[in-house]
């Protein structure tokens, strides 16, 4: 892909995480910097709809991200978010003054879990997990029909069940698993990470999730956490 259609899909993508809202051309001549017209990026993005980067709904002339184009995103086109020392903060507050390692864990989940709004999931072991942020994810757009709820709804009801290939496809490195890689289901994005060698910590939201600030937020606590 070429630097110019790089820098529209990591626009759209931006945008549309921020927003939930399809993105257009008069924004992107806006944002891009680039000296060109409406009508040029209007092709580019159709050039990138038809490589399978963007889509558009039925109701609108702007684009969203595809999983394809999300996955080319964080693969090749993502910041990771500087987190607000304020966070950074309240992490190293846990760290110091939490002794209790479970505890601690939890409390790093509902920070998280605040900071980020989506639900984070911590599995001590397949058979204990613990999990927090429900709510918030519920509240996201793409989650408000019953349907989206009942289907986020069944994640939860058989966490334990996908928890076992969890343990077995994360390391200790952070991964980035979306859509149809997703154990969880193709609707949701997710950032997991084991922790204490055995463990794991997971963030899962919409595919739309902010990718790049879940990363920033494990890595401060895998760092500060030892």
């Amino acid at each position: 892909m070429d630097k110019r259609k790089e820098l529209l899909l990591k626009l759209i993508v931006e945008s549309y995480i921020k927003t939930a809202e399809p993105v257009g051309s008069n924004f992107l001549v806006l944002k891009s910097g680039l000296d060109i017209s409406a009508p040029t990026i209007r092709n580019e993005m159709r050039e990138l709809e038809e490589l399978g980067f963007l889509t558009h709904p039925h109701t609108s002339a702007g684009r969203i991200p595809t999983e394809l184009g999300y996955q080319y995103y964080v693969e090749n086109l993502m910041e990771e978010d500087k987190i607000k020392q304020k966070t950074r903060t309240r992490i190293e507050d846990l760290v110091k003054d939490e002794k209790d390692e479970i505890k601690k864990v939890k409390s790093f989940a509902k920070l998280i879990s605040e900071v980020t709004g989506e639900a984070v999931i911590v599995a001590f072991n397949p058979d204990n997990i613990y999990y927090t942020g429900i709510s918030s994810l519920f509240s996201q757009p793409e989650f408000r029909d019953n349907q989206s709820i009942t289907s986020i709804s069944n994640i939860f009801d058989n966490c334990e069940d996908g928890m076992g290939e969890m343990f077995e496809t994360i390391g200790q490195e952070i991964d980035i698993l979306i859509g149809q890689k997703n154990p969880f289901g193709k609707a949701c994005g997710l950032v997991a990470t084991k922790f204490g060698g055995q463990g794991l910590l997971v963030i899962i939201g919409p595919t739309r999730m902010d990718y790049g600030e879940s990363v920033g937020l494990l890595k401060i606590v895998k760092l500060l956490n030892g």
